[in-house]
């Protein structure tokens, strides 16, 4: 079996409400679908997703594609290892794109051995995976009529943004600990807003809501900062920017900066990357959380698959999907209890509706990431005192 073509298709899902975080406001689950083809008949498919799409887009096209065309799919570990020395000096874009093309090999590969990817992977370590209901800024009634609604539906887990005001960011987290009670776990991320004095003074005014632990308080490339941060507070602290590749993460475990990895299928580099923080997580005793740039189906399900597969993840998972108007598959995915059972079909067991996947491709609503439709001079806050 070889591959024949590669193939990409921009979509875009618009949101139920506005995804406002410290950074801007998301407006839509954006993504580009990978089809792998062969001279057998078999296409995979994989989902591309990350800060800006277009150049990740093409870099499938231009780059991954001719180096793939001719080869033997069941070569994953040397295709991996070639692309990633063919993109030695753009790596980080160049992650984002192979996750997507990986996935759609794992994909055609399940289907070719009729296994589902998590068996793939190495089997599973759970047969369904936690996540979370996501609780994006908003006045603190919004807030807590959606966490209550989360809770109604069976989610245990909630994970609130913080960042642009910490007094409003208080309040929020009063209305939503009064709306679900004591039982449900409730994490916070500020995505770097704040400086180390000021992740400081607003952790110790929040943990008094019992905080399962705080993402990201500080800016990326402040490893001793976010470090100082975890000496001083009593929640633990998880690594999310500051975490995308083997490397950050090995550099997270030198200056025992924190405690959580939040790891990206996308950042990383594809299941295989993925797999090597997981490993070192692992071994450092450190817990992992799959993080999410809002994949659409393909990836959700990528995501279970993965997370089936390891060890490691005590806690929900994040995922925008519950927040989604539409998919691309043919039937939405449904939570059981905020839970997704591992799907037992070859490949990722992902059912694409084409009439869909054309009509989200044609969704003009913006997609980046960093911008605030309520205000065009917006810039986000990164390591700010508050």
């Amino acid at each position: 079996m070889r591959i024949t073509s590669i193939r990409t298709l921009a979509v875009r899902a618009p949101l139920r409400i506005a995804a406002k975080w410290s950074g801007g406001t998301r407006l839509t689950a954006p993504g580009v679908l990978v089809f792998i083809d062969t001279d057998e008949g078999l296409t995979g498919v994989g989902e591309c997703v990350g800060p800006t799409l277009p150049p990740i887009q093409a870099i499938v096209e231009k780059e991954v594609t001719p180096l793939l065309i001719g080869c033997e799919p069941t070569r994953l570990e040397w295709l991996r290892h070639r692309f990633f020395t063919f993109a030695a000096n753009w790596k980080p874009m160049a992650r984002h794109a192979w996750a997507g093309v990986e996935m759609a090999l794992f994909d055609l590969l399940g289907k070719a051995f009729n296994l589902p990817v998590s068996q793939l992977l190495g089997g599973v370590c759970r047969s369904e995976v936690d996540f979370i209901g996501y609780v994006f800024i908003d006045t603190p009634e919004q807030n807590a009529r959606l966490a209550a609604d989360y809770v109604r539906q069976g989610f245990r887990a909630l994970k609130v943004k913080v960042g642009r005001n910490i007094e409003q960011d208080v309040e929020r987290l009063r209305a939503i600990r009064g709306a679900v009670g004591e039982g449900v776990k409730i994490r916070i991320d500020s995505n770097m807003a704040w400086s180390v004095k000021t992740a400081i003074a607003a952790i110790r005014k929040m943990e008094g809501f019992a905080l399962q632990y705080v993402e990201q308080p500080v800016p990326d490339w402040d490893l001793e900062g976010m470090a100082e941060v975890r000496r001083a507070v009593g929640v633990p602290i998880a690594a999310d920017e500051a975490c995308t590749d083997f490397r950050s993460a090995l550099e997270l475990v030198k200056r025992r900066a924190c405690d959580v990895f939040v790891v990206y299928l996308s950042e990383a580099g594809g299941f295989g990357e993925a797999k090597k923080i997981v490993a070192l997580a692992q071994e450092e005793g450190i817990a992992c959380v799959l993080g999410t740039w809002a994949e659409l189906g393909v990836g959700t399900l990528a995501a279970v698959h993965f997370v089936a597969s390891c060890q490691p993840f005590p806690f929900a998972n994040d995922t925008h999907y519950p927040l989604q108007q539409d998919d691309v598959l043919d039937k939405m995915l449904q939570f059981q209890d905020g839970k997704l059972r591992v799907p037992q079909a070859p490949g990722l067991g992902a059912d694409l509706s084409m009439a869909k996947v054309q009509s989200l491709s044609q969704v003009q609503l913006r997609e980046a990431v960093f911008f605030d439709p309520d205000n065009p001079d917006f810039l986000p806050p990164i390591g700010e005192f508050l």
